[in-house]
């Protein structure tokens, strides 16, 4: 069957096509789309580019075509492993399409959302899962549940176009001031297209024997970071400087040196790489340096300072100042990349032009590792990492010298210390003496007091009263507050208990008072979700993939059943043992326990069962009206609340 249903963006309105054994609505359904390729109307959808229009598109070209056929070709879509073999490119599309999946960037494994996940962290009424599994031969009631679960997700994916209407009148704008359809893009491509716009098609292209366009790029097969290291960077701190010359003698190669394919291998490289300077443990990795006090409540006044200080712009900043390039464009991107941050600050902040050129600069430094973009050039990526990173931990040798100086934080392109305002004229000199020898600018500002829980978790309020929170210490002030904060990916569960962690922190609150007085449902609720080979377990009830619930007095364990990680009842894999190797092993002793290649305690694989809410019960709340205030665990929120609490 095929299930289409509409409504309009900003005024009342739907209608429902349906293609079945039961009915067949093709005539309107095809007389609709004519309309909206003459008005050129744009259609939004979920995922709609990778999946739905694909069908509607082959539907419209086969007007024929009998619903078993309209099936397969659908499956054919789910079974493929090729992304781009039922992609409808822009020109052939009968009416323009607007996917919010890509444009959030939700295509991204690191982002990746699910629609259901989306209705739990846009605090939907309901989180409905399909009624009855795919591939079922549907009667007559069936159907008519399966166009019902249709038109809640199409009702569903309107919400979610309403919060992301900032998102959409950037990118219109975009068109109108770049002449670029954006609409399907993320920022980071945004911003990067907007240069190779400037630079050409020449820096950015070629042609081969066939005649057929090809990325110009600067893929390597070995960097030796000792080339790529500034020379002015020196260490006399013992710790800093092992790390330093440790970096100096490593040489990145691919893992398979025989494949020229092959992306440099940077797993490992860098595993374990600390220094402790200061009382902290400062680690460094590709993407930064990390370091922070643990579990610490630190306050301003009598005094003292805190003060936070960040470089402006990292990675753009170290490129430019360096006259850095991915190497196939050399003088050209430098120059053009130079003019990004001039020509932004020629524009007030919020302004198309603005945002536009921040995209610029940013998402150009990103796609630099990405293989599918013409600035791909791993070298030209690591140089500005790994620069970045030890550019700050010589700020932090220097800092730490300074009498009543303590750092409380390094965070990839910031620093934050507490010390006694007698001393900081002497902290300030060293960085502006840091500043004038990297190039690189200083922004900074003062906090009256901070509470680290780790280095990505941390609240902080600044000297007017402001209010940082990260981490695990963050959570969304309304649904528009997690859409511009681009969280929608992130498992949002129970912010009752961050909220009353986080005003006892601020304000002395009592944990439990707060909760209590607290009346928000969806603040209580949680979620969790399970992959296609997994199922979630409500005592001996299966439930859908995508579970929202509540911790509760009366109810049921919640566990998620998984297959095993190998063949069930075979003996597990020993540690450092190559999946090649083992099943060599294992075949030549018919499956028998090898010491060679087995764990030690002679254990086997077995379907996997963890666990949600260990100890605790939960009741089902994917219907909001399910949730009942008598029924809460109240000690689980207020327990979970003090796990939180710093200091």
């Amino acid at each position: 069957m095929v299930s289409l249903h509409w409504e309009f963006l900003d005024a009342p309105g739907s209608m429902t096509f349906e293609v079945s054994e039961f009915r067949d609505d093709r005539a309107m359904l095809f007389t609709w789309l004519r309309g909206l390729a003459l008005s050129q109307t744009a259609m939004i959808g979920y995922n709609s580019i990778g999946f739905d229009y694909p069908v509607i598109h082959w539907l419209y070209s086969h007007p024929d075509a009998t619903v078993r056929q309209i099936y397969d070709y659908a499956m054919s879509i789910i079974g493929s492993n090729d992304r781009f073999a039922h992609t409808i490119w822009e020109s052939d599309r009968i009416t323009p399409q607007v996917d919010l999946y890509k444009m959030n960037h939700f295509d991204n494994r690191a982002k990746s959302t699910s629609l259901k996940a989306l209705q739990v962290n846009m605090r939907s009424p309901s989180v409905v899962e399909s009624p009855v599994p795919f591939g079922t031969v549907l009667s007559k009631p069936e159907a008519a549940e399966v166009i019902a679960y249709n038109r809640h997700d199409v009702s569903e994916t309107k919400r979610f176009a309403h919060l992301c209407m900032d998102a959409m009148s950037f990118r219109a704008n975009m068109v109108a001031q770049f002449g670029m359809d954006v609409f399907n893009w993320p920022d980071t491509k945004i911003g990067s297209k907007i240069l190779e716009q400037r630079l050409g098609k020449k820096f950015c292209y070629h042609y081969d024997a066939a005649g057929k366009r090809q990325l110009r790029q600067s893929p390597r097969h070995r960097i030796a970071l000792g080339e790529i290291i500034f020379p002015f960077i020196r260490f006399q701190h013992p710790e800093f400087q092992r790390v330093h010359d440790y970096m100096l003698n490593q040489v990145l190669t691919p893992e398979d040196i025989t494949d020229l394919d092959a992306p440099i291998q940077t797993k490992g490289v860098f595993a374990g790489l600390k220094a402790h300077v200061g009382g902290i443990d400062f680690h460094f990795g590709t993407g930064g340096i990390h370091g922070s006090v643990s579990n610490q409540r630190v306050e301003a006044g009598d005094g003292w300072l805190i003060r936070d200080i960040d470089v402006a712009s990292l990675y753009p900043s170290i490129a430019i100042v360096n006259k850095l390039a991915p190497e196939h464009m050399g003088a050209a991107f430098v120059a053009e990349y130079t003019k990004l941050p001039q020509e932004r600050r020629l524009y007030p902040k919020g302004s198309v032009e603005n945002g536009a050129y921040k995209l610029a600069a940013n998402g150009t430094y990103g796609n630099s590792n990405n293989k599918f973009s013409p600035f791909y050039d791993p070298k030209f990526t690591m140089t500005i990492t790994l620069n970045g990173q030890l550019m700050l931990a010589m700020l932090v040798e220097w800092l730490v010298e300074v009498p009543t100086l303590s750092v409380l934080q390094v965070n990839t392109d910031g620093i934050t210390y507490r010390i006694h305002e007698t001393y900081e004229p002497h902290a300030a000199a060293i960085v502006k003496t840091w500043e004038i020898i990297t190039g690189l600018t200083m922004e900074s500002a003062d906090y009256t007091m901070m509470a680290l829980a780790d280095v990505n978790t941390y609240l902080a309020v600044t000297t007017d009263g402001k209010v940082k929170q990260k981490g695990r210490l963050w959570y969304p002030t309304s649904v528009e507050a997690i859409s511009a904060a681009g969280c929608w990916h992130k498992d949002l569960s129970n912010v009752a208990s961050t909220r009353a962690a986080v005003e006892a922190m601020l304000h002395g609150t009592d944990p439990e008072a707060w909760l209590r007085a607290h009346t928000d449902p969806f603040d209580f609720m949680c979620r969790v979700k399970c992959d296609r080979m997994s199922q979630l377990m409500w005592g001996d009830e299966k439930v859908q993939s995508t579970f929202r619930y509540y911790v509760a007095r009366e109810g049921r364990p919640l566990v998620k059943v998984s297959p095993p990680a190998g063949m069930e009842g075979a003996y597990k894999r020993a540690p450092r043992v190559t999946e090649m190797e083992y099943k060599r092993v294992m075949a030549e002793t018919g499956g028998e326990w090898d010491a060679r290649v087995c764990t030690a305690n002679r254990s086997v694989y077995e379907t996997r069962r963890t666990s949600i809410e260990a100890d605790r019960l939960v009741a089902p709340c994917n219907d909001a009206s399910d949730f009942d205030w008598n029924n809460l665990d109240w000690s689980y929120y207020v327990d979970e609340a003090h796990k939180l609490i710093v200091g």
